[in-house]
């Protein structure tokens, strides 16, 4: 959903191979180890480290979502220790995978809340999100979550605050796509799952309103060997485009089988869990270019773009991946708000974290600059790499969505359309 290419990564409730929690759980990395690539900073930080969860889809399926989070979560960090850290003190991440898997998340969440003492936690999506989140409010902990699953969109846990719009404006953003390309007809191919489900039926409310006609609703059972009854179904139809959610192994097959069937070149419209080298790979470069474009959402038009940028290339040494405009965003509010809680405990960031984001205050794009203004006592506004964070009651956000398309190396994307927040607001069921 979003550079990242996201906002509104979402997991797959996807069964794949176990871990034990002690293979899945990484080393926590150590002040310096955040700050690769900018070791001159670790002299600015140097009290006792606070440590935080960078739980998340590091492996498994849905690495691709994860490990562009945690690049963000990893340039923020870097970013508030070259500042002088929290109160004085460097944040420390202890970095986590729950192999793509929301069982496998809960043991790995209680134990970097049992062995590691984390006080907040960012970065986790989706399913996996919804299964740690009743463990991490029990301990206090905020759980500023990158998911956009529809499950959080009415919230009522004070402790957990989202990083990317709804999962409903994504679909939202996808049917605002197929109707600015003038695509009159559609169908919906989504793997069976909750999360894609309830994404799936988002999607048609909205291209309905604005006029398409969907002409049927394919639900496919992951990781099967054919889906050519579907297909052929599909070409039967002739729709104008085919909205799409699903993994890259299921992809692979459905693509290779459009192909067989000799059924391509109409224009397909994915998700932004469908960014990344996994999708590209299994359907292939050239077949992505051709007919695949996916939604996810914006990187604001700020100057916290720019602060984003230069600490992702001191840390990363490389560009941007998607998703990790929210992780380091995540990672920017939590400490503004420790800052100005003057505490790391969980009731009181969480009092703080509209404080440093609502409108009407001071406006600051770095931490830097909103550690030095709350220090003078002035009220912040902080507007993120992805855009401002305007809290609503269940604390939800809106923001800018992009429509990308894979470059021929494989592994970046451009953008090729972009949608206001007001214009998904007003296309929304």
């Amino acid at each position: 959903m979003k550079v990242s290419v996201v906002r509104g990564g979402r997991s797959l409730n996807h069964r794949s191979r176990r871990l034990g929690t002690a293979a899945i759980l990484l080393a926590g990395l150590t002040a310096g180890s955040v700050l690769a690539g900018a070791a001159p900073s670790l002299a600015a930080a140097k009290g006792t480290p606070i440590p935080i969860g960078a739980l998340g889809e590091i492996t498994g399926p849905k690495a691709g979502f994860g490990t562009g989070v945690l690049q963000g979560i990893t340039a923020g960090a870097a970013e508030v220790n070259a500042a002088g850290g929290v109160m004085g003190r460097p944040v420390k991440l202890y970095t986590a995978t729950d192999n793509s898997d929301p069982v496998d998340a809960v043991p790995v969440a209680q134990r970097l809340i049992d062995l590691n003492h984390i006080v907040s936690e960012i970065g986790e999506a989706g399913a996996s999100a919804q299964a740690i989140e009743p463990v991490l409010t029990k301990a206090h902990v905020p759980l500023l979550t990158a998911g956009g699953d529809t499950y959080f969109d009415k919230n009522t846990d004070p402790y957990v605050w989202r990083l990317t719009p709804s999962d409903s404006q994504l679909g939202v953003a996808m049917a605002l796509y197929a109707q600015h390309k003038h695509y009159k007809t559609a169908v919906t191919m989504f793997t069976i799952n909750a999360v894609q489900q309830a994404l799936q039926a988002e999607v048609v409310a909205a291209y309905t309103k604005l006029g398409g006609k969907v002409l049927g609703q394919f639900n496919l059972q992951p990781d099967l060997s054919s889906y050519s009854s579907e297909v052929a179904r599909v070409a039967a139809l002739k729709p104008d485009a085919i909205f799409v959610e699903m993994d890259p192994g299921t992809a692979g097959v459905v693509f290779k089988d459009f192909a067989a069937a000799g059924y391509v070149g109409t224009p397909v419209v994915g998700t932004d869990d469908m960014i990344g080298s996994a999708t590209v790979q299994a359907i292939g470069v050239s077949t992505a270019r051709s007919v695949l474009v996916n939604l996810e959402g914006g990187i604001f038009n700020s100057p916290a773009a720019g602060v984003f940028n230069s600490w992702i290339k001191k840390t990363a040494h490389g560009a941007a991946q998607p998703n990790a405009s929210y992780g380091y965003d995540g990672m920017i509010v939590d400490a503004l708000a420790m800052d100005l809680a003057k505490s790391t405990a969980g009731p009181a960031v969480i009092k703080a974290i509209p404080k440093v984001t609502a409108p009407g205050g001071k406006v600051v794009y770095s931490y830097a600059a909103g550690l030095r203004d709350i220090k003078a006592g002035e009220r912040i506004t902080y507007i993120g790499a992805s855009g401002p964070y305007n809290y609503n009651k269940y604390h939800n956000i809106f923001g800018p969505f992009i429509a990308v398309r894979v470059n021929p190396n494989g592994s970046t994307y451009s953008t090729v359309s972009t949608f206001a927040p007001q214009t998904l607001q007003a296309a929304t069921p």
